[in-house]
C-alpha cells in the first residue's frame, strides 16, 4: 500500500511539473514581442523601477514612494518594486519589465492546484484546473505584460489558500502569511481595495465552525492577523486621507465621470417633487451602476468578445474558451448539489462580488479590472471536472476536453500573435520604441529633436513619448532627477508652417496628419514607421534637408 501511495505521489508531482512547464512556455515564449509593444504603463513601471534601483527615488524624486505619481494616475507600488530585481538582472528592457509577472503567473498554475485541493476536491480536478489556468486566454494575456491586476489577483488567491490551510492546521504562520498576502494584494491593485476586505469578512463567516473563535489559541492567532493587517493599513489610510494618491485615482476612474451618466444627472436641482422622489440623482446613479454591473454577466463577454482582441465583426475571444462552457454548466450544477457547503458559499460570494469593483469604474466590461473574478471561474471549472470524474465516472471525457482545450488555445494564440497586433498595434504605442532609439542615436546631428505626443491612424490619441525616451535611451536617473530634461529631445506637436522656418536644423517626428504630410517636401522625410496594419504611423522630417524656405 505504501508503495502504491508513493507511486501515486510521484504521478501527481509529475503532473504538477508538466502543468508548470506548460505555463512557463506559454508565458515566456517571445515575451518581449507579444504584446507588440510596451504600453505607456509598462515603460512607466520600468523607468520608475530603474530609478528606484539607481537612486531609491521615483522619476519625481520621491524616496521609496508607496504610490507612484507617474502620469497622475498614482500607480500601486507592488509591481514596480517587484520589477526592480529583474531590471537589476536583465537590464532596462522589455523582458525585464514583463519577467516578474510572467514568472508569478506561471507559478500561479501550481498555486491554483493547491487552492482547489484545499477545497476538498480531487487531485485530478485540481491538476485539470491548473492546466486550465496555464492556458486560458484571460490569464495568459495579462501574464505577458506588466499588469498589476494579475499580481494582485494571485496574491488574493494565495491569501485564501493560506487562510483555508490555517482553519485546518491551526498554524499561526499560515494565518500571518494569509494576512500578508491579502494586505499586499490591496497595495497591488485598485480592485482589491474594494474586494479583499469583503472577502476576508466572508471567509471568517464561512469557516466559523472550523475556526472556533472561543479557543484562546484562535484568539491569539486572530490578534496576529489583525496586527499584520494594521501594519499595512496605517500607511494606506495615511495615503487615503492626507495625500491625493488614492483619492485622485478613484476620482479619475469613477463611474460618476461617465458622460452617459453625467448627461442625465440633475446638476441645477429638481424641477418638481416627482423628480425629487422618483428621478433623483441617487436613483439615476444606482440604475446606471446596476446596468454596468449586470453587463458583466453577459455570456458573450465570457465566451465571445470579452478580451477585445479583434474589432466588432471579426471572430473574437471571451474571458474563457468556448470549450469551457459545458464544464462551467456542469460546475454550476455540481455546486448547487454539492454537500461541500464551504466551497458553495465561497463560490456564491465570489460570483456576485467579483465584478463589483470593475462595475464602479468607467469603461464597459473591463477585463483587467474584473480579473479579481478569475478564481471564481477556477472554482466552477474544478467543480465541473469533479462532476465528470466522480459523479459521471467518465475521466476519459477529461482527456477529450484537454485535446479541445489545446485546439482552443492554438486558435487564441493565433489571434493574439497575428491578428490582434494588426488591428491594435497603434493602441499599444507601437513605433515609439523605434522613435526613441532613433532620437537618441541621432540627437547630436540636430539642434532639436521634436516628438509629437499625438498619434494614430484615424483618431487623435495622446501618448507619453517622453517615457519611451527615458526608457529606451536609458537616461541616468541621477541626471534626470537633477535636470528634468532629456537634453535636446523635446515633446512638441509640429506647427509646420512656422516650425519649418523657426527650427532649420531639427528633426520632427509625428503622425503624417500632424504636419500635414502633403505640405512636407518629400526630400525632408528621412524615415517612416508603419503600424502592423500597414497604415503609415509616423514620419521623420529633417528641416535641414531640401528647400526649407
Amino acid at each position: 500500500m505504501a508503495n502504491l501511495l508513493k507511486k501515486k505521489n510521484i504521478k501527481i508531482l509529475g503532473a504538477i511539473i508538466v502543468v508548470f512547464v506548460i505555463a512557463l512556455i506559454v508565458r515566456f515564449w517571445k515575451l518581449s514581442q507579444y504584446p507588440v509593444s510596451l504600453s505607456m504603463d509598462e515603460v512607466s513601471v520600468g523607468y520608475n523601477a530603474y530609478s528606484i534601483l539607481k537612486t531609491g527615488r521615483d522619476e519625481f524624486g520621491e524616496l521609496l514612494p508607496l504610490a507612484f505619481k507617474s502620469v497622475g494616475d498614482y500607480k500601486p507600488p507592488v509591481d514596480i518594486y517587484l520589477t526592480v530585481p529583474s531590471i537589476a538582472l536583465f537590464g532596462l528592457n522589455e523582458f525585464a519589465v514583463r519577467f516578474h509577472v510572467a514568472l508569478i503567473a506561471a507559478l500561479s498554475s501550481i498555486l491554483f492546484i493547491f487552492f482547489i485541493r484545499s477545497m476538498r476536491l480531487s487531485w485530478l480536478s485540481a491538476i485539470m484546473t491548473g492546466l486550465w489556468v496555464a492556458l486560458v486566454s484571460w490569464g495568459v494575456h495579462f501574464s505577458r505584460g506588466s499588469f498589476a491586476g494579475l499580481t494582485a489577483m494571485i496574491l488574493t488567491t494565495l491569501g485564501v489558500w493560506l487562510f483555508i490551510k490555517w482553519t485546518k492546521d491551526k498554524n499561526k504562520l499560515q494565518l500571518i502569511g494569509s494576512a500578508i498576502a491579502f494586505s499586499v494584494a490591496v497595495w497591488g491593485y485598485h480592485a482589491e481595495r474594494v474586494f479583499v476586505p469583503l472577502l476576508v469578512l466572508v471567509l471568517f463567516y464561512i469557516y466559523k465552525d472550523r475556526i472556533k473563535f472561543t479557543k484562546p489559541e484562535t484568539k491569539k492567532h486572530i490578534v496576529y492577523f489583525a496586527l499584520v493587517v494594521l501594519v499595512f493599513a496605517i500607511p494606506f489610510l495615511n495615503l487615503t486621507f492626507f495625500t491625493p494618491a488614492i483619492k485622485e485615482r478613484a476620482i479619475s476612474t469613477s463611474i460618476i465621470r461617465e458622460q452617459s451618466l453625467t448627461g442625465i444627472l440633475h446638476i441645477e436641482g429638481y424641477e418638481n417633487v416627482k423628480e425629487l422622489i422618483f428621478d433623483n440623482n441617487a436613483y439615476l446613479i444606482f440604475r446606471h451602476w446596476l446596468g454596468k454591473y449586470f453587463n458583466y454577466f453577459d455570456l458573450r463577454l465570457w465566451f465571445w468578445k470579452g478580451m477585445q482582441f479583434t474589432p466588432p465583426g471579426y471572430s473574437g475571444l471571451g474571458f474563457l474558451f468556448l470549450v469551457d462552457l459545458p464544464i462551467i454548466l456542469m460546475g454550476i450544477y455540481s455546486l448547487i448539489r454539492s454537500r461541500n457547503k464551504e466551497i458553495r458559499k465561497l463560490a456564491l460570494f465570489w460570483f456576485f462580488a467579483g465584478p463589483l469593483p470593475a462595475s464602479l469604474t468607467m469603461n464597459e466590461q473591463h477585463p483587467l479590472r474584473a480579473l479579481v473574478w478569475f478564481p471564481f471561474f477556477a472554482l466552477l471549472m474544478a467543480s465541473g471536472f469533479e462532476f465528470i470524474a466522480a459523479k459521471l465516472k467518465r475521466p476519459k471525457m477529461l482527456a477529450l476536453y484537454v485535446v479541445v482545450l489545446f485546439i482552443n488555445f492554438v486558435y487564441f494564440f493565433d489571434i493574439y500573435t497575428n491578428h490582434s497586433p494588426r488591428f491594435f498595434s497603434e493602441y499599444w504605442q507601437y513605433g515609439y520604441k523605434d522613435i526613441a532609439i532613433h532620437a537618441c542615436e541621432n540627437k547630436d546631428k540636430y539642434d532639436n529633436v521634436f516628438i509629437s505626443e499625438s498619434f494614430g491612424v484615424k483618431s487623435d490619441i495622446t501618448g507619453l513619448p517622453h517615457l519611451y525616451v527615458l526608457f529606451y535611451c536609458k537616461y541616468d536617473p541621477v541626471e534626470y532627477l537633477d535636470t528634468r530634461t532629456t537634453e535636446n529631445i523635446r515633446i512638441k506637436r509640429p506647427y509646420w508652417k512656422q516650425d519649418r522656418y523657426e527650427y532649420p536644423n531639427s528633426l520632427f517626428i509625428a503622425a503624417p496628419w500632424d504636419f500635414p504630410i502633403e505640405e512636407v517636401p518629400e526630400e525632408m522625410i528621412v524615415k517612416k514607421i508603419y503600424f502592423k496594419s500597414g497604415e503609415l504611423g509616423f514620419i521623420f522630417v529633417d528641416t535641414s534637408k531640401g528647400n526649407a524656405k
